[in-house]
């Protein structure tokens, strides 16, 4: 086969050059873009049977419309619920000093604030609206993408919006949408514009303080980190490309080749991912070009790298232009394709994962080296011979050298700079010590690497599944959650919803019959499972518990607020709890009660996902012993999304891990057909990908040992994934050039001869996919740059 391309290649390189270039631009113009095939959030990637995923279709089953907000006498005082599928924009108001609130600000918020939030409200609609909200028109309530907005005014809430030291309060803006979803960001970017606004500054008391926060305030701080990231690592590649190759050639044209060639392998790429996401055959998560373009750019520039070498190679032995490229596809052609093959299938058993963001990642990185590796052993070669000799300017080759010459000659100053016969010098310097002391050699090679192996082994699991602590401190949504939890509760912004689910007919017999709705929605329970949960969770941090009894809550100003209230007021307040706590219609008619918990700690951080759990026992346990077995607890909220995430990808990493070695294993045995080999090739990867991960973690620890709760979640799957599937590349491509040169040399001759051939190139490789890759500590994201 790779005869057959080397045919067609040198025989007609412009054509071959033609034709890709061609399917390029067609693909490429006919592609949509990104924005209109990007897949938003990340709880939509879980799969349909995690736990939170059942519990939002159970909460939209038994609460079919979303509790309105409603301005009438008798919603004073019904509920402080927020819709647990939503998300919500904070805005945070704090009096510098400790003098509290004062009427004038609470003016400001009403007079000022208010207005302007609900003018966003009627102009903001589901979508990527551009228009400015000064031209904006009002849109009809079912298109609004903000569900209502509470300040400390609100009769029904405000009281609870202000800090129990008074100097705080909050204006909660309540999204439809999830908090990672795009279309946020026009509905935060256009309160943070009145926010900043100069009339707002304007009017604003003198010593109040505003901050942003919120789950949807977070969602958008991550997106926007990754669209930057996005944007820098995709130049910082390019120009380390650049400068990497031409510090190896010293050669512009040569350097071009490969930059060229991975460039348009790139950009056909995602143009073609993003034509196969139009046409609905495949999903695209926001990011994913990130690490398409890292991958690619640096396998890409290796496989050009080991076929300039190999042509380099055959020209030095007096072959003319042709003859050399066939030669170099001949014999390089299969241990490329190998290689890319290996890294293909390795990569591409991220398909197989449950988390929905590994399997479209599996597919279009697999995707993108198969498309790199066809223009390696086809656009490569064929630039190579448009360009001829001139590609090794400024020392320029003749047709064919004779045994005694090499280069035409060149300025002196040049041919001193581009000599790289000491790199040749040091391989084969390595390869005689490696012939007199293999064991030592290797003895060090493990004593060196076995502490950070052994590091990497024993802390692989701790990782850390917070979103703030993945941003950079300077971040809106982390200055704000700071400025929150300094006044409120950490968890005000993002509570817990609990939804029990009780077995159809059970109530009925162990109530003696009693109708099911009136047992659940009457309350004859709800009281005495408050106080037991109470009881049995003080270690767990819960500041406040909702439900039908407490529909606003156990907190002291919530039991002041209702005290308050005129007598008939309060009576409203149970029908009212009875409706938004219990499912009243439909077929779950009551058999679901709601259960808001709201804790002292961050929703995202580590803590609140490793309470979850057992807050579900207690809850469970709070119930009448009569109701356990026939009671289900399904959690919904930020944290109980985070949580699901956390059990599909520790499921997937095992998973993934597993498939990964065995189908790379297979390949190598495919290619090399000695098991015991490739056993002990697969060993050296799997120990550098715990070296690797000691050395991450020693290193992001002393970055910051007082925050670092480790790694984030994403990089041992990449990691590991990455680093067998296309370490063992390195491995391919030497055993590749053993196998040929044991033929002349011997069993122990020709892996030395192997080495000190390849050496020089496998290692500009690694430098090469190194320099790509450390384009991701410009991102701004922490899990990025680890």
């Amino acid at each position: 086969m790779y005869r057959r391309i080397g045919d067609v290649v040198t025989r007609f390189p412009i054509p071959t050059i033609g034709c890709w270039v061609a399917i390029a631009l067609l693909v490429i113009s006919t592609a949509p873009g990104f924005k209109d095939v990007w897949q938003d959030g990340e709880l939509v990637f879980l799969p349909q049977d995690a736990q939170s995923q059942i519990a939002q279709r159970t909460f939209r089953t038994a609460f079919p419309r979303s509790i309105e907000v409603r301005e009438d006498a008798e919603s004073i005082g019904t509920t402080v619920q927020q819709d647990p599928l939503g998300s919500s924009i904070v805005i945070v108001l704090v009096r510098e000093n400790k003098s509290g609130l004062t009427d004038e600000d609470k003016a400001f918020i009403t007079a000022t604030l208010l207005p302007k939030l609900e003018e966003i409200q009627k102009k903001s609609p589901h979508g990527y609206d551009l228009i400015p909200l000064a031209d904006a028109v009002e849109i009809p309530t079912s298109e609004q993408v903000i569900r209502g907005i509470s300040t400390l005014e609100d009769p029904r809430i405000g009281p609870l919006l202000q800090s129990p030291d008074k100097r705080a309060t909050l204006i909660v803006v309540e999204l439809t949408t999830e908090f990672m979803d795009r279309q946020n960001t026009l509905v935060i970017n256009r309160v943070e514009e009145v926010l900043a606004s100069l009339e707002t500054q304007r009017q604003k008391p003198l010593g109040l303080a505003i901050a942003l926060s919120g789950s949807a305030t977070v969602g958008r701080d991550m997106l926007r980190a990754e669209a930057l990231s996005a944007s820098r690592t995709e130049t910082i590649t390019k120009v380390l490309v650049i400068v990497l190759l031409l510090m190896i050639y010293r050669a512009p044209l040569m350097a071009l080749v490969p930059l060229i060639t991975v460039g348009v392998a790139v950009e056909l790429t995602l143009a073609m991912l993003r034509l196969l996401a139009g046409w609905g055959w495949i999903g695209i998560f926001t990011g994913l070009e990130v690490y398409v373009t890292v991958v690619v750019y640096g396998a890409g520039v290796d496989y050009c790298l080991f076929l300039i070498a190999r042509y380099k190679e055959e020209l030095d032995k007096g072959l003319g232009y042709r003859e050399a490229m066939w030669q170099a596809i001949t014999l390089v052609g299969a241990a490329l394709a190998t290689s890319a093959g290996t890294s293909i299938v390795g990569i591409g058993m991220m398909g197989f994962a449950t988390f929905g963001k590994y399997r479209q990642a599996g597919f279009a990185i697999s995707f993108g080296l198969f498309v790199v590796l066809c223009f390696a052993l086809t656009f490569t070669p064929a630039f190579l011979l448009l360009l001829r000799k001139y590609a090794f300017w400024p020392d320029i080759r003749r047709e064919k050298l004779s045994s005694k010459a090499a280069w035409v000659r060149s300025p002196n100053l040049w041919r001193m700079i581009s000599n790289q016969h000491w790199l040749d010098l040091g391989w084969e310097y390595i390869a005689g010590r490696l012939k007199r002391r293999p064991l030592a050699f290797f003895l060090v090679t493990i004593g060196v690497m076995m502490p950070f192996a052994v590091i990497g082994f024993t802390f692989q699991n701790n990782l850390s599944y917070g979103l703030l602590s993945d941003l950079p401190r300077n971040e809106p949504s982390v200055l704000g959650a700071k400025v929150v939890q300094a006044h409120f509760p950490g968890g005000v912004t993002g509570p817990v919803t609990i939804l029990l689910k009780f077995d159809e007919g059970e109530l009925n017999k162990l109530y003696d019959g009693d109708d099911l709705s009136s047992v659940v929605t009457s309350g004859r329970f709800s009281k005495a499972f408050t106080e037991k949960l109470e009881q049995n969770s003080t270690d767990l941090e819960i500041v406040d518990i909702r439900n039908q009894t407490y529909p606003l809550g156990k907190t002291e100003s919530a039991q002041e607020y209702l005290e308050s209230l005129p007598i008939g007021k309060r009576g409203v307040k149970r029908i009212f709890a009875h409706k938004t706590y219990t499912a009243l219609q439909g077929e779950l008619t009551g058999r679901v009660m709601r259960v808001d918990l709201v804790f002292d700690a961050d929703p995202f951080s580590r803590e609140s996902i490793s309470k979850l759990s057992v807050i579900e026992n207690r809850v469970m346990n709070a119930l009448p012993e009569e109701l356990r077995a026939h009671t289900t607890i399904l959690t919904l909220g930020p944290t109980a999304g985070i949580r699901d995430i956390k059990a599909s990808t520790d499921i997937d990493r095992v998973r993934i891990n597993v498939l990964v070695v065995i189908a790379v294993y297979i390949v190598l045995v495919m290619l090399l057909r000695q098991p015991a080999i490739c056993s002990y090739l697969m060993i050296t990867v799997v120990f550098s990908y715990l070296v690797t991960m000691g050395i991450t973690l020693v290193v992001f620890y002393l970055r910051d040992p007082a925050d670092f709760t480790g790694l984030d979640w994403k990089v041992p799957v990449y990691l590991f994934t990455i680093l067998i599937a296309m370490g063992e590349d390195y491995n391919i491509l030497l055993m590749a050039r053993v196998k040929e040169e044991q033929e002349i040399h011997g069993k122990i001759g020709g892996i030395l001869v192997a080495l000190t051939r390849t050496g020089s190139i496998i290692s500009s490789c690694g430098l090469i996919m190194a320099g790509t890759f450390i384009s991701l500590c410009s991102g701004t994201l922490l899990g990025m740059v680890q």
